[in-house]
């Protein structure tokens, strides 16, 4: 069973750590798996590979497991979400939040940034169009289930996602 958490609106470091969170536990299960061995493979008589016993999976070995149960919620979040929230606005190419959510995806809501302008803010608060508003991308971890038939499995899939804005000069490309 796996617990559930919905990110906070602003809170895309919270998903980004859960993703992490995640990984690190399938890495420490697959770590003491019997997969997650090293194998030496010794040579026969005649100079030819022998494939090991330990590096054969069998899915009765009871050692192997079967399921997972991991708890992705975390804890004290709410710091890292004042902390984005105050930097979107003070940003001089500031960024505003959409949710999007898939009910197939964990965690099922990711807020991605958007910027506020084409160009950057200045020192008053007026858009400078002699700058460019870019957004910064992120490529993060989630897990997408899947139905086959009457059974429910997880799949690993990198998704990128956009996690701020900032300000930078345009790229002019000169016509010769």
């Amino acid at each position: 069973m796996m617990f559930l958490a919905l990110v906070d609106p602003c809170g895309w470091t919270s998903a980004y750590f859960r993703s992490l969170l995640l990984v690190l536990v399938l890495a420490l299960t697959v770590r003491t798996s019997p997969h997650g061995r090293v194998v030496h493979p010794r040579l026969s008589k005649d100079g030819v590979s022998v494939r090991l016993r330990e590096a054969c999976l069998n899915q009765k070995d009871l050692k192997f497991p079967t399921t997972v149960k991991v708890d992705v919620r975390i804890s004290n979040s709410d710091h890292a979400f004042t902390m984005v929230h105050d930097v979107r606005n003070r940003s001089l190419a500031p960024w505003d939040y959409r949710l999007d959510e898939d009910p197939n995806r964990f965690p099922q809501l990711i807020a991605n940034a958007e910027c506020r302008f084409s160009g950057c803010v200045d020192p008053l608060g007026q858009e400078d169009h002699s700058l460019n508003s870019i957004p910064i991308q992120q490529e993060i971890l989630v897990l997408r289930r899947e139905k086959r038939g009457c059974l429910t499995t997880y799949r690993l899939e990198k998704q990128v996602i956009t996690v701020g804005c900032t300000c930078a000069v345009p790229v002019v490309y000169h016509q010769s």
